[in-house]
């Protein structure tokens, strides 16, 4: 297997800043396996200053065996404009030295709300609390 510079073979909560805000790419992303949940993986991104979580699900049918779901908080949920207060934010040296943290501590608490909606909904229906939006990509 290879591994892209600055991962490590085995660390599952591997984090990496990408650039390209303005491209749809995420300014961070970080992957983790679920502690909760044999067998699935998270992908936690920052895109145009928004969090988003990847769930990739296995599946016992179909060509991929697996299922991914994009969840995204709600316009109107809590966690929602944050991020794009800290990313627009041009503060002291220090605030800028610190954003890049921040932001990924920002991430996990938001994603951590968003793993236990989303398990609280149903994916035979495809309902889910109103604080997120699920969509289906594979």
């Amino acid at each position: 297997m290879e591994y892209a510079e600055g991962e490590q073979r085995g660390d599952m909560d591997n984090t990496q800043n990408l650039d390209g805000p303005d491209s749809g790419e995420p300014e961070i992303s970080i992957f983790q396996s679920s502690r909760d949940h044999y067998g699935v993986f998270y992908r936690l991104d920052i895109i145009e200053s928004m969090p988003q979580l990847r769930i990739m699900l296995p599946i016992e049918h179909g060509a991929l065996k697996m299922e991914m779901y994009l969840v995204r908080l709600n316009l109107q949920a809590p966690l929602h404009s944050p991020f794009a207060d800290i990313v627009g934010y041009h503060g002291s040296p220090a605030f800028e030295r610190g954003r890049d943290a921040s932001l990924q501590h920002l991430l996990y608490a938001a994603a951590e709300m968003m793993k236990q909606l989303f398990w609280a909904g149903d994916l035979d229906s495809m309902t889910f609390p109103p604080e997120i939006e699920v969509r289906r990509l594979v």
